[in-house]
């Protein structure tokens, strides 16, 4: 007869009561019968924003295009209605909040119109052609 593997930790000998084969079949039968499931996870922080709140951020932007993060920060502390227990949140944790709806703060800067006009143009085109 074969005898049970023996593991060494700390200087001390176990022996296992069961064999690799058994728990490996324990484990196929909860997992097939739907019986294993993660743990809660649990320590970290706690989220700031709820669903509701991050879904009115991203309201917001969509109003406003243009907006920029410092004016959203401004906008979610000033509103103490729908924001009531948020007294202070960084630009990151904004930018964080919209990026996980898939949204993208680029700066919004403003362009000569005589960056495009013909004169800008052909220009550029010479220049290449040179």
């Amino acid at each position: 007869a074969r005898q049970p593997r023996t593991i060494i930790t700390d200087e001390m000998r176990v022996r296992p009561n069961l064999s690799r084969f058994t728990v490996a079949t324990i484990i196929r039968a909860f997992r097939q019968h739907n019986r294993v499931e993660r743990m809660p996870h649990r320590g970290g922080r706690v989220a700031i924003f709820t669903a509701a709140q991050e879904t009115l951020i991203v309201d917001i932007v969509r109003e406003n295009n243009l907006i920029r993060l410092r004016e959203i920060r401004d906008k979610v502390i000033a509103d103490n209605v729908n924001f009531e227990s948020i007294d202070d949140v960084s630009s990151a944790t904004i930018d964080r909040v919209l990026r996980r709806q898939k949204m993208r703060m680029k700066q919004v800067y403003r362009v000569p119109a005589e960056r495009n006009s013909a004169r800008h143009k052909d220009l550029r085109y010479e220049c290449v052609q040179v």
